[in-house]
């Protein structure tokens, strides 16, 4: 993927944590108000909602490495009025397609619940606070630019923002910043440089061999690309494949013995577009033991629970 580098992935992760203690604080200053008005079971949504605030970002892999693309110009975010550029827009539709707190998320913005409202206060209160902006001029700029709510639906929204404005007017929230502890990525074994090359456009949806059939499914896990493994419409396991070049390939009790971990896993070897692999495997398993050295695997690794094996992919 273009444009990404360590130190991009780096600050995207950072600003991501970052702003999520911030959204948190946000709620929790909502979540009061809505009990001190006999507003409890909303208050819990709200603080459910918060807790997972944003975690697409790091659940998907390719909304986080859009994101990270264009982490180095945050200064946009102190600009009420500024309108997305062509890069800017792509990484951030991605990010809207699976937040409902974004109106971009619904075809009409108008469908959004209450609850999404009120996590959207929080989420534009908690940039404010980082970026020290005024909130209400924001909303009214990204209204005109942007929103285009009815005016019931940017009424409720300015009503939550207002709440949120003058019940932290004493709290400039800087501790949360000096409690944060900023992580900086530089592995030895350049797992997070891989990422600079993941796409997982470059994998097929369906890949079929001599008896199974390869399919691809949506998965939660970060940076990897995940088969169900078939036959017919059978499933029968899984196969894995990770953007740091760890390859999995898990074939139910049932089936195993007849050879379809070695057919599975001969079939993503060749189609992966990574040219080192590895393998992890439990010691007292042979036949993944056995499949891998057929496959040119090499241990390079072992320790008293695992082994590991590593395979250089020669070019054609």
């Amino acid at each position: 993927m273009a444009n990404i580098s360590i130190v991009k992935i780096t600050t995207e992760i950072n600003d991501i944590l970052l702003h999520r203690s911030y959204v948190m604080r946000s709620g929790e200053y909502l979540a009061n108000y809505l009990i001190f008005h006999e507003r409890s079971v909303d208050a819990l949504r709200l603080i459910g909602r918060c807790c997972i605030h944003d975690i697409s970002k790091i659940q998907n892999t390719k909304e986080f490495l859009l994101l990270a693309s264009i982490s180095d110009n945050m200064g946009y975010m102190q600009d009420i009025n500024h309108e997305l550029s062509d890069i800017e827009r792509e990484a951030i539709c991605e990010h809207w397609k699976h937040n409902s707190h974004h109106p971009e998320y619904y075809q009409d913005p108008n469908d959004m619940s209450e609850l999404d409202i009120m996590e959207m206060a929080c989420d534009c209160h908690a940039r404010s606070k980082q970026f020290k902006t005024n909130l209400l001029e924001y909303l009214e700029a990204q209204q005109r630019i942007r929103f285009h709510f009815d005016e019931n639906h940017y009424r409720m929204l300015k009503r939550y923002a207002t709440i949120l404005v003058e019940q932290t007017k004493d709290d400039d929230y800087h501790k949360i910043g000096e409690i944060q502890i900023p992580h900086q990525f530089n592995f030895k074994d350049s797992t997070l440089k891989m990422l600079e090359h993941f796409d997982d456009s470059t994998y097929k949806n369906e890949y079929k061999t001599e008896r199974l059939t390869l399919r691809k499914v949506n998965h939660s896990d970060f940076a990897t690309i995940v088969y169900k493994v078939l036959i017919d419409s059978t499933p029968i396991g899984y196969i894995a494949i990770k953007g740091n070049g760890y390859i999995d390939c898990n074939i139910y009790r049932e089936y195993i013995g007849c050879g379809y971990t070695y057919e599975a896993l001969s079939k993503m070897v060749g189609e992966t577009p990574l040219s080192a692999l590895l393998y992890q495997i439990n010691k007292g398993f042979n036949e993944p033991h056995e499949t891998l050295n057929a496959l040119g695997f090499d241990k390079i690794k072992e320790t008293d629970c695992t082994e590991t094996y590593k395979l250089i992919k020669k070019n054609d």
